[in-house]
């Protein structure tokens, strides 16, 4: 795997070249501390991966990054001093389509060699990511969620989202009422030390609480629950929210796909599903397992995606039932919950 290297400190970017190189794994494809010049060396060199400090030199990092997986994509890890210090740049970084953050492995500091070995971790995971595994299998369906249509307190929203699903997540929270009834579950790929900081960052943009969704949780109306773990979250069959380790063969922890296939499976309700920017295909097979159940489906429109890797294999399989820019999200899911009828395809539900 290419690999390059944004940051615009010599030091670190000494010591991210060691990492990245040391194992004979992966090349070096190109490393500057300037942003202007990162844009450019995309253009002539393509990385697979970019360890990317934001804060570079001579241009706004979020700017670079936008830029970046505009004209050439590539997954983009944000390797910074420290993420409890800079949550806001770090957010706003995911928001506009980096895959994930780590602190960056500081020499002669106690934390170095474990910082060095969650970064190679992280590395070798997005190099799996890259290579379009195919996500989980669907099984055969059996039954299908209730035709009568819930009241809003019953119908759950489930959302999946990848790169730049904090931004797409804070649109559609920010455009919620206070007294929206039905409860939110949110897979975000993030690493679980970090996902604390996103609910707080999700809390200032949401008129929903948004909080970690503990193991046994149950749905509440009107409350937004974030996975907070490097385990898959499920639904249990008593409507529970609880954490797996289990399929341990996946490349994303927590998955979209085992969520909305436990959805299918153990939600005995009505539900609304949604699957916003990523990279790769993870969620697009649930979400047909869910569509093809009756659940009302939406994927986000290529246009308003920061990485139109997840959205698209949904449209590739006929997965969504809507597609629709980010947003106009909240406003079709405002009038699921408070419409007598609604009609999906050939099904029609009725309160």
């Amino acid at each position: 795997m290419k690999v390059a290297i944004i940051n615009n400190k010599q030091q670190a970017r000494k010591e991210l070249i060691r990492i990245v190189t040391m194992t004979g794994e992966h090349e070096l494809a190109w490393s500057t501390s300037s942003g202007k010049s990162a844009i450019r060396f995309c253009m002539n060199v393509r990385p697979d991966l970019i360890l990317m400090d934001p804060m570079v030199r001579d241009i706004d990092g979020i700017a670079v990054i936008r830029q970046i997986m505009a004209e050439t994509p590539c997954a983009i890890l944000i390797v910074t001093r420290s993420i409890d210090d800079q949550s806001e740049i770090v957010f706003s970084a995911m928001g506009a389509g980096a895959i994930d953050a780590v602190n960056t492995p500081i020499l002669d500091s106690r934390e170095h060699n474990q910082a060095v070995e969650t970064l190679r971790r992280k590395i070798a995971l997005i190099s799996v990511l890259v290579r379009d595994i195919q996500a989980l299998p669907v099984t055969p369906m059996q039954g299908e969620l209730s035709p009568a249509f819930a009241p809003a307190e019953k119908n759950l929203v489930a959302i999946g989202c990848s790169s730049g699903g904090p931004e797409a997540l804070a649109e559609i929270l920010s455009q919620l009422p206070h007294d929206f009834q039905s409860p939110i579950v949110v897979i975000q790929h993030v690493d679980a030390a970090f996902a604390p900081g996103l609910a707080k960052w999700l809390n200032v943009k949401s008129a929903l609480p948004v909080e970690l969704a503990k193991d046994g949780d149950l749905p509440t109306p009107g409350k937004v629950y974030l996975a907070a773990t490097n385990y898959h979250m499920m639904v249990s069959p008593q409507g529970r929210l609880v954490y797996s380790h289990e399929p341990a063969d996946t490349s994303y922890r927590p998955s979209v796909d085992v969520f909305f296939k436990s959805v299918a499976e153990n939600w005995r309700y009505s539900a609304t599903a949604i699957l916003l920017t990523g990279m790769g295909k993870d969620g697009a097979k649930g979400l047909k397992e869910l569509r093809e159940k009756g659940a009302y489906t939406i994927a986000q429109d290529k246009a308003t995606s920061a990485v139109y890797g997840m959205p698209k294999a949904a449209l590739e399989m006929d997965a969504a039932v809507d597609v629709l820019p980010i947003n106009k999200i909240a406003g079709a899911l405002i009038r699921i919950t408070n419409t007598e009828h609604r009609v999906l395809g050939n099904l029609e539900f009725q309160q």
